[in-house]
């Protein structure tokens, strides 16, 4: 299974699975990143900056370590 920080650029997935901690999850969730969301990355930040992502017709950015944490399934 992938993790949001494998994504491409406009490469569509489904959120699967939030990380363990659960005051992180809890943060995701109010940021929009709940499960079965479609998500898609917008942008790459070089030098290991953010990413930011498309969901729920708006645009939001994540750190790295917290996008490899949040796994997901590609999108036909």
């Amino acid at each position: 299974m992938m993790t949001l920080s494998e994504l491409t650029v406009n490469q569509q997935a489904r959120i699967c699975f939030l990380p363990e901690n659960f005051d992180l999850s809890a943060q995701l969730i109010e940021q929009g990143f709940a499960l079965k969301t479609k998500i898609s990355l917008a942008h790459k930040a070089p030098f290991n900056g953010p990413l930011a992502f498309h969901l729920h017709g708006t645009k939001m950015s994540i750190p790295r370590a917290i996008a490899k944490q949040i796994k997901i399934e590609l999108l036909n």
